[in-house]
C-alpha cells in the first residue's frame, strides 16, 4: 500500500496509511497503531492493546471520500475487536472498499477445497497453524466476511487467486495489477562472478512452497556446486530483505501461486531474474502481453530443478534477461499508472 500512495500522492491526492507495519516486514505508515509497548508472545493483549490505541486516534480515521481496508480483519479474526473499529469508520467515510490481496474465508473456502496449485499454498499454512481460525471458527469468521461484504462498494483483487472466488460477488471490481514505486531500487546489470549462478530463497512461510523449494536446492548443490550457490535465509524486514538480495543472480519466491507477489516486483526491478508464479490464466487476468519474464515454478521439486538447471546452462543470458524483468515492471506495475486505475474506480462510484 505504501506504493499505492506514492501514486496516489502523484497524483495530487491526499492520503493517509494506517497499519500495524506488515508484521514483521515493518513497512511505515502515518499511523502505526502497533508501536506502543508490545508483549512479545501474548497475542491477544497485543491485540487489545492495538484496539484501544486505535480508538485513542480514532479521529484520524474519518471524514475521507475513500476508505480501501488491505484486511477484513485487522486484528487476526477477533470479531469483538474488528467489528467497532469497522463500523466507524464505514460509518464515518463515505464509500469503502476491500482490497483482495490477502486470505479471507471465502478465498480459503474456495482453494483449500479444490485440486489446484493454490491449494498446496494452504496446505502448507496448515502444516504451522493446526488450529488456524478459517479451520477452527469457521462459521463466525465466515460470518463477519459476509456482513463486511454487504456493506462496502467494492472488492478489488490483485491477483487471479483473489479474483476467481469472488465472481458471483455483485460488487467485485477489476482485478488492478499491484502497484510498485519504479525509483525505489535501483536497477544493476545482473552479472554471474566467479561463473556460479548464486539463486536465494527467502523463508516468509512454508506456504510460499518453501518445503518443495528446499527439496529442490539440496538436489541442485549434488549435482550442480561447482556451477550454483543456493541460499536460504529466515524471515527478514523488507529492507534487510532487500540488501541480502543484492549478491543473488536468481530469487526463488514462491512454488505455490499463479502469480507474483511484491518482493518477487521489486527483485525485477533491481535486475534480478524471478521464479514464481506466472501462470497464463494469471497473466491474462492481469491483461499481461507477451512473454512474462518470471519463470514459472511449480510445487514440484523436480519441476524446480529442471528451471534451475535451464538458468544455469543459459547463464549467459542472465543479464539480458534482468534487463527484462525491469522493463516489465516499468511498463505493468508503475505506481502512478495503477494509481489511475483506483482513482477511475472511485470516481465513477463517488459520482
Amino acid at each position: 500500500m505504501n506504493s499505492l500512495k506514492s501514486g496516489l500522492t502523484l497524483l495530487g491526492h491526499d492520503v493517509f496509511l494506517a497499519s500495524n507495519g506488515d508484521g514483521f516486514k515493518n513497512f511505515p505508515s502515518d499511523f502505526r497503531w502497533d508501536q506502543h509497548f508490545q508483549f512479545k508472545h501474548c497475542h491477544s493483549l497485543n491485540g487489545i492493546i492495538s484496539y484501544f490505541n486505535i480508538w485513542k486516534h480514532k479521529d484520524l480515521l474519518k471524514g475521507y471520500d475513500v476508505v480501501l481496508f488491505v484486511d477484513p480483519n485487522y486484528l487476526k479474526l477477533y470479531r469483538f475487536l474488528n467489528d467497532p473499529v469497522y463500523k466507524y469508520i464505514i460509518k464515518n467515510n463515505n464509500k469503502i472498499y476491500l482490497s483482495g490481496s490477502g486470505d479471507t474465508k471465502h478465498v480459503f473456502d474456495y482453494w483449500y477445497n479444490s485440486d489446484t496449485k493454490y491449494h498446496h499454498y494452504y496446505e502448507g499454512y496448515l502444516m504451522n497453524n493446526p488450529n488456524f481460525p478459517y479451520i477452527k471458527d469457521k462459521h463466525k469468521v465466515r460470518e463477519w466476511e459476509d456482513y463486511l461484504l454487504s456493506v462496502i462498494d467494492g472488492y478489488i483483487p490483485i491477483w487471479y487467486e483473489y479474483a476467481e472466488p469472488f465472481r458471483n460477488y455483485p460488487k467485485l471490481k477489476k482485478t488492478i495489477r499491484i502497484p510498485i514505486d519504479i525509483n525505489s531500487q535501483q536497477y544493476a546489470p545482473n552479472k554471474v562472478k566467479d561463473d556460479k549462478v548464486v539463486f536465494y530463497h527467502g523463508i516468509n512461510r512454508e506456504c510460499k512452497g518453501t518445503r518443495y523449494i528446499r527439496k529442490a536446492f539440496e538436489m541442485m548443490k549434488e549435482r550442480y556446486s561447482e556451477h550454483a550457490e543456493f541460499i536460504i535465509a529466515d524471515r527478514l524486514p523488507f529492507d534487510e530483505y532487500m540488501n541480502v538480495i543484492e549478491r543473488a543472480n536468481v530469487i526463488v519466491d514462491d512454488a505455490n501461486s499463479y502469480s507474483i507477489a511484491m518482493n518477487g516486483l521489486f527483485s525485477l526491478l533491481k535486475g534480478k531474474i524471478v521464479m514464481g508464479g506466472a501462470e497464463p490464466i494469471a497473466n491474462k487476468e492481469l491483461g499481461i502481453e507477451g512473454v512474462n519474464p518470471v519463470f514459472n515454478i511449480n510445487p514440484d521439486p523436480e519441476q524446480i530443478c529442471d528451471v534451475m538447471k535451464y538458468i544455469i546452462d543459459n547463464r549467459d543470458k542472465i543479464e539480458e534477461w534482468g534487463l527484462a524483468g525491469r522493463k516489465f515492471v516499468e511498463k505493468y506495475h508503475n505506481c502512478l499508472d495503477i494509481a489511475k486505475q483506483y482513482e477511475q474506480i472511485w470516481l465513477d462510484d463517488l459520482k
